[in-house]
């Protein structure tokens, strides 16, 4: 951690740093601010205004548990002695960032019930995939982001008592963001391959949800061709051996993988790495361990949109979703809102909607994740009751995974566009100057004037 130095004059304050690992460059932060700070682990101190650290504290209070897990999982220990994590400010334009040893997170994470401190396990496990071993250009960005996505689920199934069936769970989950990034950008378009071309494109501009989630569907094919979750576990702690402290290619990724298959008896001349890996959309259907996952988890909430859908008039109770653990509440409203953007699917009435806030308290949720869809859910289906909780929730945050698609849904509704433009106009100066950049190009405002903007 940082360590005050006396300064001579007595009229600044002054600290230094060590730091004993290579670093890649895009990691290297630093925060200022009037911080408070409370030990949760023992290799864990979280920081944050000092109004904020209990909840902070009480929030991130299990990352140790995800730290042992991973450790476990790769065959590895924790390279960078301290996971320290700083709450950002509301502004800060993703769920977290892995600098090494201080994870910036984002204060949407503080739901009051620990329910999306995934978020933090996910940084945790940047701690080896992304760190550790790190991408040698952003055209290879998966091997991060996809990597890490694949140890952040194996570190959850192994703390969860569901086991296997919230993977199996979170791989249908995966599957539906990745489904929605593609439609953003087209099924044909260059941004949807693995290893998309980023000559003269901004990286920003090209970052989605694809690296992360089609980069985890090709480690499950691998998991599948290695012969299961254990054997490909047994792969993954070779790789981080292998590879820590360097970076690699894609091409790199396939070469080992084939020289360890080859050594262990593993038959791999199916994969089929071109597609995989250049090809843009959606994976083949017939790609083995893509596609093929129960939906046992999720069941109860599969069933309860199937109802609202089928009889929106039917009997509903509020403790059927009050019931559901905070994954099946984001499913039920994922759902609701994967059939909201179905062509030619049928909306539910405005009656329904607004029954189904009531029964449920939607719109008041702390939970930002719940929050955002149940969002989107009613700006697809054009109720107006809505569009003042939008505005007021863009206004005070810039978590570009919220913000932007509210703005986007806000902004396609035609009687609202103006709405969406009128907010963005108040309020872009809050905004990072990323999310700001990405926003100002969803509402098509490059390059025009000052002027038109307004209007």
């Amino acid at each position: 951690g940082p360590q005050e130095v006396p300064a001579s004059d007595g009229s600044t304050r002054r600290f230094a740093f060590q730091q004993d690992r290579p670093v890649p460059s895009y990691l290297v932060a630093v925060a200022v601010g009037e911080l408070g700070s409370k030990r949760v682990g023992p290799r864990t101190t979280v920081w944050a205004e000092p109004c904020m650290v209990e909840a902070v504290a009480w929030e991130f209070g299990e990352t140790e548990r995800f730290i042992a897990t991973a450790e476990d999982l790769t065959g590895h220990a924790y390279d960078w002695s301290r996971y320290d994590i700083l709450c950002m400010p509301p502004s800060f334009p993703y769920g977290g960032m892995e600098n090494p040893c201080l994870t910036f997170a984002t204060p949407t994470l503080l739901a009051g019930d620990r329910s999306l401190a995934n978020v933090i396990c996910h940084e945790v496990a940047h701690g080896w995939t992304g760190n550790l071993v790190t991408n040698h250009t952003w055209e290879h960005f998966w091997l991060n982001e996809g990597w890490t996505r694949w140890l952040e689920n194996r570190v959850l199934t192994r703390l969860s008592p569901h086991g296997e069936e919230l993977y199996n769970f979170q791989m249908q989950e995966s599957l539906t963001h990745l489904e929605e990034a593609v439609s953003q950008f087209g099924a044909t378009s260059p941004l949807t391959a693995l290893v998309p071309p980023l000559d003269g494109i901004d990286p920003d501009d090209a970052f989605s949800a694809v690296p992360y989630e089609k980069g985890l569907a090709l480690l499950n094919h691998l998991t599948s061709v290695a012969g299961g979750h254990a054997k490909f576990e047994t792969f993954a702690k070779a790789y981080i051996a292998a590879y820590a402290r360097r970076t690699l290619t894609s091409a790199d990724f396939r070469a080992f993988f084939c020289e360890w298959c080859g050594k262990e008896g593993v038959d791999c001349s199916g994969v089929e790495w071109e597609k995989w890996l250049l090809e843009p959309g959606m994976p083949d259907r017939a790609m083995q361990g893509v596609y093929d996952y129960p939906d046992t988890l999720g069941a109860k909430a599969t069933q309860l949109v199937e109802r609202w859908v089928s009889c929106p008039e039917g009997q509903f109770a509020a403790e059927e979703y009050a019931a559901l653990p905070p994954p099946l509440k984001t499913h039920f409203l994922e759902s609701l809102l994967a059939r909201s953007h179905k062509a030619g699917a049928p909306l539910l009435p405005l009656a329904a909607l607004q029954r189904m806030d009531e029964l449920y308290q939607l719109t008041d949720t702390r939970n930002a994740e719940l929050r955002c869809r149940w969002q989107r859910v009613c700006l697809c289906h054009r109720a107006a009751f809505i569009v003042p909780e939008v505005v007021d929730f863009v206004a005070t945050v810039g978590r570009m995974k919220f913000v932007r698609p509210l703005y986007r849904e806000l902004f396609a509704w035609e009687e609202q566009s103006a709405v969406a433009v009128r907010t963005f106009m108040q309020h872009r100066d809050g905004y990072h100057p990323i999310c700001s950049k990405m926003l100002s190009a969803d509402l098509k405002l490059d390059g025009k004037s000052a002027k038109e903007q307004r209007t």
